[in-house]
């Protein structure tokens, strides 16, 4: 039986305040996975929506992915938020990376003749987060269901830049690297560790320096600074070039050969990437594009690949993600282990440097 987003808020409520060994934390963990199970469908029909844009823009890629019960969890029970299970906007999620800002521009027109139902847009590349976080957030609604049965789903689908891209992923590069949490947002002075506030400033030019390359704003902090001015700033810094230095450092993985072999072969498709840091396997499954049920046999693949995992909520693969791409290029930037990303970070940072 469906879970209503009422029900699904009440759940929320109990994996905050009570102990996991209860029976009703037990419950409401049953509740929350089933709610997460009812987005798959209205982010499929997203996702499926969303490749027609992409199939028209040049260059772009799309993913697909549902959070997963650990990340639900941390958001329910992080500190200083007061995050509601059924509000959830991103339970489903899809992602559309493009190539420059006239390509946003473009999907997004496309976006509101395809997604009427949208909620307002959060546009964080006119008005960038304190953290320097860039891309564009459309949370569309989508209705399952027919009658008083019916629920209506919110999806989130984020549109984003090349660049804003390669910054976003290296900021999860980081956190591995130094074992911190800079996804999530955080006032300067919550920041307990000097290293912690360092990386988060060097971050935060790298986003001015992105932001100044695309003729979009800065992050609030660097209202007024022009290019001169931000690239003495960075080459001064030797909290940027140590960033610099350990993201290369780290970076010793390389995109495998026979992958980009198999794409050229498959050209456009649908790709599952399967990634476990710990084991460091990596793993591709093709869907070919012409397929009538390619898309519904990729989902299920994702879904058996998510569903793996071990009672606790844990998976054998730390990253699953379902891609839709037409070279290998187009793939590198959807890899589970930022590789790819990362190189490209630093390559656009050290061209401004120069």
């Amino acid at each position: 039986m469906n879970v209503s987003r009422r029900k699904a808020t009440a759940a929320g409520h109990v994996l905050r305040n009570c102990p996991p060994e209860s029976q009703e934390y037990q419950d409401a963990i049953t509740v929350m996975l089933q709610w997460r199970e009812q987005h798959i469908v209205p982010t499929q029909e997203s996702f499926r929506r969303l490749l027609e844009i992409s199939k028209e823009i040049p260059g772009s890629v799309a993913t697909y992915r549902l959070k997963r019960q650990s990340s639900i969890l941390a958001k329910l029970t992080r500190r200083g938020n007061d995050f509601e299970l059924g509000a959830i906007d991103d339970i489903g999620g899809c992602r559309l990376i493009v190539d420059d800002m006239r390509q946003v521009e473009e999907a997004c027109r496309r976006m509101r003749d395809l997604f009427p139902e949208a909620k307002p847009p959060k546009n964080y590349i006119e008005r960038p987060e304190s953290s320097g976080y860039r891309s564009y957030h459309d949370v569309v609604q989508m209705r399952v269901g027919e009658g008083k049965r019916s629920l209506l789903y919110r999806v989130e689908i984020q549109i984003r830049t090349k660049l804003q891209h390669y910054w976003s992923t290296t900021v999860e590069a980081a956190g591995e690297i130094y074992n911190l949490d800079l996804k999530t947002p955080k006032p300067e002075e919550d920041c307990s560790e000097e290293k912690e506030r360092r990386i988060r400033d060097s971050l935060r030019v790298a986003s001015a320096i992105f932001a100044m390359k695309e003729g979009t704003p800065m992050p609030i902090q660097f209202k007024g600074t022009d290019e001169a001015q931000l690239a003495k700033a960075v080459r001064s810094s030797s909290d940027f070039e140590t960033l610099l230095d350990d993201l290369e450092a780290s970076d010793d993985t390389v995109f495998p050969v026979s992958w980009a072999d198999a794409v050229r072969a498959e050209g456009a498709g649908l790709y599952l990437l399967e990634f476990s840091r710990t084991e460091q396997i990596l793993n591709m499954r093709a869907f070919p594009a012409d397929a009538s049920d390619a898309l519904d046999t990729a989902v299920l693949a994702y879904q058996n690949a998510e569903n793996a995992g071990n009672n606790d909520g844990s998976a054998p693969f730390d990253n699953v993600v379902l891609v839709y791409a037409r070279n290998p290029d187009q793939l590198k930037l959807a890899y589970p282990n930022y590789s790819s990303n990362v190189q490209a970070f630093v390559m656009q940072v050290k061209n401004f440097m120069q």
